[in-house]
């Protein structure tokens, strides 16, 4: 019944809700702008909890309290079993050769439907012999039957959920969602949990899944837009960090709802303000930011398992190398050498993508240095040159932050006030900027604004982004232009608080500039995507894709791009195609998160566009990829080569240039040009040393077909092919390409961005729609009725004959070059 209610009141809610977080207008960019300083204390908005709405009687609090106690006997025995489980699951992906996402082809598919089913039996049955002799070295997740005492717990949970206990069926809502705690998977079962909750008490966790099972189209719900944004926006106005994001991305980029900035950093402000709060809330100058995401692409060795450009792997060292160095780093550390005992104190206090976080070694190796440097009396050693000089404030000021902060040793800001001290005299930076903290709230000394000012400006010249920030707040009032231009540097050093202070000044005249509203919601945005300790789905993600459970992270990292993660995007688009391309053994349940192999190719291409949209290395090629080959959309060969031209020429993406050279040789998708097509197989061999070798190939087969078409008296163009290499002509390109190959910016919006179809469309029900409008296509070729968007530029059997004698005479031409190299001379 809510949930009707809720439809009802639903626009006028929305209002009364934006209305709260109104965007001020009421102070101009100019010299007298007023930053806002964060309050210390967190915003009290519970993110997963349930209120309830009616006073419960005596009787049902009686009844309530005891089955929240029969609830935490039962979580615990699921927690103790599931612990197990994921240790024994992660040691077992980490003892396979090579990467649990290494594919392999369902070559079955490409056989007669009739014979489909007896050739995968004779494999299964293969598979299963070479995993009992041992000799099978492919990851496979082990499916396991939970004892006896975890499936009474699991009964008993679910008695109690269906008792209506929220807590109860909440949980048991995410172990059929992600089939954890000793249940299967099973995404229906999950929605109606889900669904159950959201209708009957208005969870706002149950609101945002249900949204997001309508937003993705998983389990067999119908992809539904409208439906979905109904339920993420009713979560997002209670509050929820999540569907704040989910909603704040959509009305940017335009999807399912008009495009609208103001909309969007209403939604973002206020989840914005939120993780400052929770930033603040924890020990002085602010808490450690989240954790390192991971790119699955780097994994892999780029999406394509091979560096196809100069961006194309993210990451700057490999697993391997990285063990090594730290190995390097203990040995010199064990003889004595302070610079490699300072690193490792470095590494572990900030954390690494293949080392955790671990305050207790950090303090272990900064104490060793401090020990061989300074007197008891904590003097420097007189004989320090300048190198242990360097080496002595840095590794004191580390020891005084994390003294001051109560970091890997219970907090003393007496001793804090000492190191820091030293440390301020040496020049570190970060000590210098806590002492002025210290300085302005008191701490150990009286307070003195003049003297924190000057310590925070002292900080900010040495390049301390933190001290920026501090010196543009202490100063804002009195010189707000020299404030903004220390929150700008600091902002360029990713500094959430600068980010933060930049979105709240843009904020205040968004509402009479589209700029401004642009800055507020990319600022916004940053701070929501990197202060995410409330609302990020990768740490589940991570956790899942290391224990092998690929089915768990591919929902955890699609939770992720629907928020408008670039990471979560790209990462969501590998499992995704990995399921739809890959023979997938090794989990099961990866390749039932959507019902038949076009659905699964049809969200990846979706995840494809917006990774690409933001810049995610090989994602434009990848989009390339779709519309050349027809998987998830309409086959469009004019549109694949827009996408591989951006990527080539904003990417310097070797594999794009080769996919461009190949489609000018053999005129698909553009007008037929040797001499473009050599152009770009030059650039892709000077680009991607990988592909050196197809390349020079290419280049051999390209001179045989001009050759072949200058004796049949086609057009080749001007000049010779290899002594008169013309230039990109961007306009025949752009022709050739429908229109969608001009400039980069224009390409975006033109051929990939997602917007396009959004912005007169607010209701729509159905999934073809949805998906029509992400790709940005036009009603013609979504309908197949554009001939030269399909490549049929020609006569197909003269195209046919003359491929066939251009292969022939290029067989001959490869011959008479062997004859004559083996020739006695």
């Amino acid at each position: 019944m809510r949930l009707w209610v809720g439809l009802a009141l639903w626009s006028a809610v929305s209002v009364i809700a934006l209305a709260d977080t109104e965007l001020s207008t009421e102070t101009s960019l100019s010299g007298d702008t007023e930053l806002l300083i964060p309050s210390q204390t967190p915003l009290n908005i519970e993110e997963h909890g349930y209120s309830e709405d009616e006073k419960l009687t005596v009787e049902e609090q009686k009844q309530k309290k005891k089955f929240d106690k029969q609830f935490a006997k039962i979580y615990s025995e699921l927690v103790e079993y599931q612990d197990a489980v994921d240790t024994e699951d992660e040691k077992l992906a980490l003892s396979i050769k090579g990467s649990i996402l290494d594919t392999r082809r369902d070559l079955t598919r490409y056989l007669p439907e009739t014979l489909q089913q007896s050739a995968r039996r004779i494999r299964g049955a293969i598979v299963s012999v070479l995993k009992w002799t041992g000799r099978h070295s492919r990851y496979s997740r082990k499916v396991r039957t939970p004892p006896d005492h975890i499936q009474e717990a699991i009964a008993q949970l679910s008695g109690l959920a269906d008792r209506g206990h929220q807590d109860s069926l909440l949980l048991r809502a995410e172990m059929d969602m992600y089939g954890r705690y000793g249940a299967p998977m099973d995404l229906p079962s999950a929605f109606a949990r889900y669904q159950q909750m959201a209708e009957s008490s208005g969870n706002a966790t149950a609101q945002y899944m249900v949204g997001f099972f309508y937003s993705t189209g998983i389990g067999g719900v119908p992809q539904q837009n409208s439906l979905a944004l109904l339920y993420t926006t009713m979560a997002a106005i209670q509050g929820y960090g999540a569907a704040e994001m989910v909603v704040g991305f959509r009305s940017i980029m335009g999807l399912g709802v008009a495009e609208s900035c103001n909309e969007a950093a209403a939604h973002y402000q206020s989840a914005a303000r939120r993780s400052i709060g929770h930033f603040l809330s924890g020990p002085p100058l602010g808490r450690a930011m989240p954790k390192y995401r991971v790119r699955l692409s780097d994994e892999m060795g780029s999406a394509y398992g091979v560096q196809t450009g100069q961006n194309s792997i993210h990451r700057s060292i490999g697993r391997e190398a990285f063990g090594e160095l730290i190995e390097y780093y203990r040995f010199s550390a064990q003889k004595g050498n302070l610079k490699a005992s300072l690193a490792l104190a470095d590494l572990y206090y900030s954390g690494h993508q293949f080392l955790e976080r671990n305050l207790t070694i950090t303090s272990r190796h900064v104490r060793r240095v401090l020990s061989q440097l300074f007197t008891q009396e904590g003097k420097l050693q007189s004989d320090a040159g300048q190198a242990e000089v360097n080496v002595a404030g840095h590794a004191a000021g580390l020891y005084g932050l994390m003294l001051l902060r109560g970091e890997g040793m219970p907090a003393d800001t007496s001793l804090a006030f000492k190191w820091l001290k030293i440390g301020a005299e040496l020049g570190h930076g970060a000590a210098i900027n806590a002492l002025g903290y210290m300085y302005q709230h008191g701490i150990e000394v009286e307070p003195s604004e003049e003297d924190a000012i000057e310590l925070y400006k002292r900080a900010a010249d040495r390049g301390h982004s933190g001290g920026h920030v501090n010196y543009a707040l202490a100063v804002a009032s009195t010189m707000p232009k020299a404030a903004v231009n220390s929150l700008n540097r600091a902002a360029r050093s990713g500094h959430v608080l600068a980010h933060f202070n930049l979105g709240e000044m843009h904020a205040r005249v968004a509402k009479t500039s589209e700029v401004q509203c642009r800055l507020a919601v990319a600022s916004y945005r940053f701070v929501v995507e990197n202060a995410d300790w409330q609302h990020s789905p990768f740490a589940e993600s991570t956790a899942a894709f290391r224990r092998g459970d690929l089915a768990g992270a591919a929902l955890h990292y699609m939770r992720a791009a629907e928020m408008g993660y670039g990471v979560g995007q790209l990462n969501a688009a590998v499992l995704l195609e990995h399921a739809a391309r890959a023979d997938n053994q090794g989990d099961s349940r990866l390749a039932k998160i959507y019902e038949t192999h076009e659905q699964l190719d049809r969200q990846a291409a979706v995840y494809w566009t917006r990774a690409a949209n933001q810049n995610m290395a090989d994602a434009r090629v990848k989009q390339g990829d779709h519309y050349y080959h027809g998987r998830g959309t309409e086959c469009n060969p004019t549109r694949a080569a827009a996408a591989y031209r951006i990527a080539a020429e904003s990417e310097r993406n070797g594999l794009a240039m080769w996919n461009l050279g190949y489609m000018f040789e053999n005129g698909i998708g553009v007008e037929r040009d040797f001499h473009l097509a050599k152009r770009y197989y030059d650039l892709a061999v000077e680009t991607n040393e990988n592909g050196r070798l197809a390349g020079y190939v290419s280049l051999v087969r390209l001179c045989a077909k001009y050759l072949w078409a200058w004796v049949r008296g086609e057009d080749v163009g001007d000049a010779p092919l290899f002594f008169a290499p013309r230039l990109v002509n961007t306009a025949k390109m752009a022709a050739g390409s429908g229109g969608n190959a001009g400039p980069k910016n224009d390409d975006m919006n033109d051929m990939a961005d997602e917007g396009n179809g959004y912005a007169h469309q607010h209701d729509m029900h159905g999934a073809d729609e949805l998906q029509a409008d992400e790709w940005g296509l036009g009603a013609d070729i979504l309908n197949g009725d554009d001939d030269d968007a399909r490549g049929d530029t020609g006569d197909d059997d003269d195209g046919e004959e003359g491929d066939l004698s251009a292969s022939i005479f290029f067989v001959v031409v490869v011959l008479a070059i062997g004859w004559f190299a083996i020739q006695p001379r």
